[in-house]
């Protein structure tokens, strides 16, 4: 299920939208539930990995020995 952020232009509100898919994100119309507003703009977002080796570079396999 994507997850979207969104910035309302009128009043800066930030929030998340769940979608079950995609390409609904750029259909359906949203509003802020701060204030009503509907000029909404989707924001870029950026995604977190966690749980990497700090040896390793880019995630990728570490050649270090052990």
């Amino acid at each position: 299920m994507p997850i979207f952020e969104y910035r309302c232009e009128e009043c800066g509100h930030r929030f998340d939208a769940f979608f079950r898919q995609a390409e609904d994100a750029d259909v359906e119309r949203l509003e802020c539930a701060k204030c009503g507003s509907g000029r909404v703009k989707k924001m870029f977002s950026v995604i977190g990995i966690g749980g990497m080796d700090k040896g390793t570079t880019s995630g990728g396999c570490s050649t270090r020995s052990t």
